[in-house]
């Protein structure tokens, strides 16, 4: 899933950095600046929720689109933390929108 992500990312126009884990999420985004992070909310390492309060420290401004096919109540923490939500099984057409907007410029 991470592997197609990319190239649809790519594809986009966007340059992409994969990560396997929320803590390497963490490490990639503490090494270099992205616009964007696009990350699940469940994920070996950290959750997607504290990887977002750890981006949100580092970066206010960077846009974030969260994936999920958890059934928990995001919507309030998204308005909190500032980040798209989307829910799975994912629509490829609502992930290229949402991008579409968090980088308007593109």
């Amino acid at each position: 899933m991470r592997g197609l992500l990319s190239e649809l990312l790519t594809i986009w126009g966007c340059e992409a950095d994969v990560a396997s884990n929320g803590t390497e999420g963490l490490m990639l985004f503490k090494q270099k600046s992205y616009d964007l992070v696009l990350t699940d909310y469940v994920m070996p390492g950290c959750s997607g929720l504290e990887l977002v309060e750890n981006v949100r420290t580092s970066d206010a401004a960077v846009g974030v689109i969260m994936l999920t096919a958890s059934g928990a109540e995001l919507d309030s923490h998204g308005r909190r933390l500032g980040f798209t939500l989307l829910r799975k099984p994912l629509q490829i057409d609502r992930l290229e929108k949402a991008v579409r907007q968090t980088l308007p410029d593109r």
